[in-house]
């Protein structure tokens, strides 16, 4: 009787606790079955939470991207508008209107620095911190200091969500035309990680155990822990040590493995099964007698990393004269002579504070040289040696096309006919016809024919090449004439104009040329720029040229914008696809733990009916005494 009574209270109040709770659990042992599907609901309900005030703060953010995109379109309209307009105007009109777009540059720079929440709408994923500027003065031009990368956000999806814009996709905020010309191709080394190995195959290293066979011995060679070719080859030359010292090694080569075994021996290293270990590494090779002979493994493509050491460049490269680079009325010397890394490199160029980036190509075989400042040229050459040309980043040099000169405008040859001509002191001379010329090696060989045509020796008395500090052609006349030497234009040609070498007075009889190649931003900041110095220096042609350029960035918002658009409606679908998963695990949720109270209430009226019950025939029975039990 007592242990149905205890029964029945602990039901009464299990089932007064959930009236008032309206849950079937109060803790997990209560049911330990549903528990974990209460506590998995509860969790995802948390984090989908989270994920939705970050849809949220997402969609804030690329609403005000959208509206500043807007408004960036607006100010290059009106731009358009004026430039157009003053094409015939007076030098008082232009010149009042250069205050107009200077205040335009000034009201792009605040868009683009514009903040929601503390962060940068065009920053990327490395927005300034609140009441920090991406987009700031320097050195007389627009620096950028954001990221090309967009943040993103966790929204539950597989993917996370961008939610930003960058400068470099709204604005075009860097200039990526200084790229690699050189494929460094890093040596191999016994400490390169076979991480930064892109294998034979261009597939990386897929590491793991491979056969090795001496002399009809084959044992197995473990390389799934392997780190660095140094260990490749280390376990390679022991496992064969183990099994005859004299049979040969296996080295490591500038750019591949070199196998050599001794007479009478047979090497053979091979992949096990379907594995691509020996493959990857070029190390599926035999040597077989007579031996003495290497045989060669493939190229391991080693990647260039902020590591690599210089000394693994090769000796080609020139590190002790260093660059000269120009930034807009700044140069300065890049010093490498005490660099070891790849790191030093990008340290040093760091160090001149001129706005500029170096970084490792996305092959990882060369180096790039961003520019962060709209505004400015830039030129990257000698200082005396072939630092520039070595390294793949001066901006005047033998694979320069000829149509990145003049800001892109390039050179306009007149058609059938020659474009320049060049006199020497002892009054030989010789003309050049510059069609269907493409680089500046095409230009010199160009000279140099018509320069040995005209009877002239080169490097005796007529010399034409790169500069050796600074960027350029050199013209030597070693004629020793009376005369003058000169580079004048022929007929209407502009060639040598174009090409920054026509030169009129004959005195010197050395002479380098104008930097026609600069690099520049090619940018909304640099367009609006121009437009206001054209129109203050009275420049039809430069007003034209900037009301194109401003055409060209407002499509370039145009795509910006749309891409804003697209990602919105990626943010607000997984809005949508978050609320409703939300709402079907509150149901899920519901059905594990929520009480149904028709049904607990009924169970409480029958635990108190059967309580009476009890209560009155166990009062019953303790009436009872010994004497009622005998009769």
């Amino acid at each position: 009787m007592l242990s149905r009574l205890r029964q029945t209270n602990a039901g009464l109040f299990d089932m007064q606790r959930q009236i008032s709770t309206g849950k079937k659990q109060s803790v997990p042992s209560d049911d330990p079955s549903n528990a974990s599907g209460i506590l998995f609901l509860r969790q995802s309900l948390t984090a989908r939470e989270q994920h939705e005030e970050n849809l949220q703060h997402a969609v804030g953010i690329l609403n005000h991207v959208d509206q500043a995109l807007g408004e960036a379109t607006s100010i290059l309209i009106e731009s358009q508008s004026i430039a157009s307009s003053l094409i015939h105007a007076s030098t008082t009109e232009r010149e009042a209107e250069a205050l107009v777009i200077d205040a335009q540059i000034k009201g792009m720079l605040d868009l683009a620095n514009q903040q929601f929440g503390g962060v940068s709408l065009f920053g990327g994923n490395q927005g300034a911190a609140s009441g920090g500027r991406v987009f700031e003065d320097f050195l007389g031009g627009i620096r950028y200091t954001g990221s090309d990368v967009n943040l993103s956000t966790d929204s539950g999806a597989i993917e996370e969500h961008p939610f930003t814009s960058n400068g470099v996709e709204a604005f075009g905020a860097l200039s990526t035309r200084v790229k690699t010309q050189v494929d460094l191709d890093p040596d191999s080394s016994i400490v390169a990680k076979l991480s930064d190995l892109d294998g034979v195959f261009n597939q990386g290293v897929r590491r793991g155990p491979i056969s090795l066979t001496v002399d009809g011995t084959q044992v197995t060679v473990d390389l799934s822990d392997a780190d660095t070719l140094g260990d490749v080859r280390s376990r390679i030359n022991g496992a064969i040590t183990a099994i005859d010292p004299t049979a040969g090694a296996i080295a490591l080569g500038t750019t591949a493995f070199e196998l050599t075994n001794t007479a009478g021996h047979t090497i053979v290293i091979a992949d096990i099964g379907n594995a691509q270990t020996a493959s990857d590494l070029g190390v599926d090779l035999a040597a077989t007698a007579p031996g003495g002979i290497t045989v060669f493994g493939g190229d391991l493509n080693r990647r260039l990393t902020l590591t690599t050491a210089l000394t693994d460049l090769g000796p080609t490269v020139d590190l002790l004269n260093g660059l000269t680079i120009t930034q807009g009325e700044q140069t300065r010397t890049a010093d490498f002579s005490a660099a070891v890394t790849i790191q030093d490199l990008v340290n040093e160029i760091d160090r001149l504070e001129l706005g500029l980036r170096l970084q490792i190509n996305a092959d990882a075989n060369g180096l790039d040289l961003i520019s962060e400042v709209s505004g400015l040229r830039l030129a990257v050459g000698e200082n005396g040696g072939t630092t520039a040309a070595d390294l793949g980043i001066r901006t005047y040099g033998l694979a320069t096309d000829l149509d990145d000169f003049r800001d892109g405008l390039g050179i306009e040859p007149i058609t059938a006919q020659d474009d320049f001509q060049i006199t020497v002191k002892n009054g030989i001379n010789f003309a050049v016809d510059a069609s269907g010329l493409g680089t500046v090696n095409e230009l010199i060989t160009a000279i140099e024919t018509a320069a040995t045509g005209a009877g002239l020796t080169l490097g005796v008395n007529f010399s034409v090449g790169l500069a050796t500090t600074g960027n350029g052609l050199v013209f030597q006349d070693s004629t020793g004439g009376a005369g003058g030497f000169t580079i004048t234009r022929v007929g209407e040609s502009l060639v040598a104009d174009q090409l920054g070498i026509l030169k009129e007075d004959g005195a010197a009889a050395t002479f380098q040329s104008t930097d026609n190649a600069t690099v520049r931003v090619e940018n909304i900041f640099t367009h609006l720029t121009d437009l206001r110095n054209s129109l203050l220096n009275d420049d039809t042609l430069g007003i034209t040229l900037a009301a194109s350029s401003l055409e060209a960035d407002n499509r370039s918002v145009a795509q910006a914008r749309a891409s804003v658009g697209v990602r919105a409606q990626r943010v607000e679908r997984q809005q949508q696809r978050s609320q409703d998963l939300g709402l079907m695990e509150q149901t899920l949720l519901s059905d594990l733990q929520d009480a149904d109270l028709t049904e607990v209430i009924t169970r409480f009226t029958q635990l108190q009916t059967e309580l009476q019950a009890s209560l009155q025939i166990g009062a019953q029975n303790l009436q009872l005494s010994l004497l009622d039990f005998l009769r």
